[in-house]
């Protein structure tokens, strides 16, 4: 079994080879180990370049941050049970956050396929919504307990919070 903090590097070093490396051509993600599950998030660019998006990972309560590539593409490895938050921010929009539960990740989830999961996230001006937030991630990606199919969740209710100011 590999440490948890060597787990955890390879995890960010992927991430940000994923962020260089990326290709501009829309493809699969990248193949994953066993043990790892592979995901492409697709930022919606329409309305500017990617460059002021910052992309927070935390994984068991270890962060790393970086940015999507000129296609707003950003590719990551996660750990096979764990619970990972992916937060996008960008300055003058509402912060999303998508959460990914790996615990009941098993081989059969993917059908013989190799395990990857792609989405897309728009960020939403706060113009009109600046005293609000998300109530929690808009999006939860987990696996069933008892079969391992894939479950996918959706809330994007607003509630009044605290406005944060992303810091470059």
């Amino acid at each position: 079994m590999t440490h948890p903090l060597k787990r955890i590097a390879i995890i960010c070093l992927v991430f940000f080879m994923g962020l260089f490396a990326s290709q501009r051509v829309a493809a699969l993600p990248p193949a994953a180990p066993m043990d790892h599950v592979a995901l492409t998030a697709w930022m919606d660019m329409s309305d500017g370049n990617p460059s002021d998006v910052i992309v927070e990972v935390n994984v068991n309560g270890i962060k790393d941050w970086g940015r999507p590539d000129e296609d707003g593409r950003v590719d990551l490895m996660l750990p096979a049970d764990a619970v990972t938050l992916i937060h996008f921010r960008r300055p003058g929009h509402l912060t999303k956050t998508v959460s990914v539960d790996t615990h009941n990740m098993r081989d059969s989830s993917f059908k013989g396929k190799k395990a990857g999961l792609s989405f897309a996230v728009k960020l939403e001006p706060n113009t009109d919504k600046e005293d609000l937030a998300y109530a929690g991630p808009v999006g939860i990606i987990s696996f069933d307990a008892v079969s391992g199919e894939l479950m996918i969740e959706q809330d994007q209710h607003l509630v009044p919070g605290r406005p944060q100011k992303v810091v470059f």
